[in-house]
């Protein structure tokens, strides 16, 4: 072996010993990572999210391990993994490794318990089955109960079975976090889940949206994909509860000079779109956009005149969070947890009243003192999204099951 190989042995083998010995001074908390791991779904961005706030809060009191059942290369999730306080872990022996499903089930238990961790901190409501006798303290997210509100549009067989299966993990979790008042309130409505036992802790937004977009960046964004200078704007995979068809008709009732942006992941929604602008003959007012990077979201909503969304059903909208800490109005739809979102300076119609909707968006597009108020105080309102204040929170939602890692 060089001595070059030498030393890196022995360097990372010191920093491996410094590691484990810190960890056993300090609260180590899990993860469930698998999320955090794969795209740039608004659940993977969420995962991602709340580790690297979490890691950030408590630099020095705890370290954080994100379980994953199979690593994917991902370079935000690389980065996670970097930090002095962070490890990745994968299935200990190979026969998990083959089996990830499984894994996750209960023999992920064994491993935490190795590992010395103090609570398991479930970003998607699913609690690995025998954590309790292991003495690992448990708190379940809830982000979405679509399948509750709307049921009628699921399969009933598939429903009964997401219903049991968080029942089980809300009823073992020794705290829950819901993202919304809404999520809250329908946890309490349609499960029956002890109020006392939620904490209500919404989305947070990235700290790129913070950072004041520079015009050079937004013409480069803007040539880039074809953007006019002014527009509306939605955000998020064509899913048939975001209601985009309804954006797309109302399109036709203002001015011609407007379009509209649709930003996010096709789905199986998107061609029954595509053909209903061509009905209506939108094809030149209606611009579709999927997979735009992280790093020019930012500049897509700063140059939008107006943010929509009329989403039938919504955990929480972190877009809009996003908006207005960019500084774009936002319009978005009563009936869910959108107003929770936009504040009490954004407006709100019914999701299906498309007068009102044409008629915010003129408001907004040629009253400019309505919108530099909707902007300022936009702004004002997001500041309770920062990843400090979320980080917080959950801080505190750690401290109500006797594990304090407050700094």
């Amino acid at each position: 072996m060089s001595f070059e190989c030498v030393c890196a042995y022995t360097h990372n083998a010191t920093r491996a010993h410094i590691f484990y010995d810190e960890m056993r001074r300090n609260t180590t908390i899990g993860f469930d990572a698998e999320n955090a791991n794969l795209g740039n779904t608004t659940l993977c961005s969420y995962a991602r999210f709340i580790i690297e706030a979490m890691a950030e809060a408590c630099p020095r009191r705890s370290y954080f391990r994100m379980y994953v059942p199979s690593s994917e290369e991902n370079p935000e999730y690389e980065a996670l993994s970097q930090k002095h306080n962070v490890e990745s872990m994968e299935p200990d022996g190979s026969l998990w490794r083959k089996l990830p499903w499984l894994w996750k089930l209960y023999p992920i238990g064994r491993d935490m318990q190795r590992g010395d961790v103090s609570l398991y901190h479930s970003l998607t409501g699913f609690i690995p089955l025998g954590l309790e006798r292991r003495n690992i303290r448990t708190i379940a997210t809830v982000h979405n109960l679509e399948f509750l509100r709307l049921r009628g549009r699921f399969n009933p067989l598939h429903n009964m079975y997401r219903r049991l299966a968080l029942l089980s993990s809300l009823r073992r979790a020794d705290r829950i976090i819901a993202i919304s008042e809404c999520i809250k309130h329908d946890l309490v409505r349609y499960l029956h889940i002890d109020s006392d036992k939620i904490d209500v802790i919404n989305r947070g937004c990235h700290r790129r949206f913070t950072v004041p977009v520079e015009a050079a960046k937004i013409t480069e964004v803007r040539e880039r994909y074809r953007l006019p200078e002014r527009y509306l704007l939605a955000v998020g995979e064509h899913l048939e509860r975001r209601n985009l068809s309804h954006l797309v008709e109302t399109i036709s009732k203002i001015d011609r000079d407007i379009p509209l942006v649709l930003a996010g992941r096709a789905t199986t929604q998107t061609e029954h779109m595509k053909r209903r602008i061509k009905s209506l003959g939108l094809e030149e007012r209606v611009i579709m956009l999927h997979g735009v990077a992280d790093a020019d979201m930012p500049a897509i909503y700063h140059s939008a005149l107006a943010y929509l969304m009329l989403s039938l059903y919504e955990g929480f909208s972190s877009t809009i969070v996003e908006a207005l800490t960019v500084g774009t109005p936002v319009i978005a739809a009563t009936g869910s947890s959108l107003e929770e979102a936009g504040g009490p300076h954004s407006i709100y119609v019914e999701p299906t009243d498309r007068d009102a909707l044409a008629e915010a968006i003129t408001r907004i597009a040629h009253d400019e003192a309505l919108r530099d108020e909707m902007i300022a105080e936009g702004k004002a309102y997001a500041s309770r999204f920062r990843p400090e204040v979320i980080a917080y929170n959950i801080q505190n939602c750690y401290k109500r099951i006797g594990i304090d890692i407050i700094e």
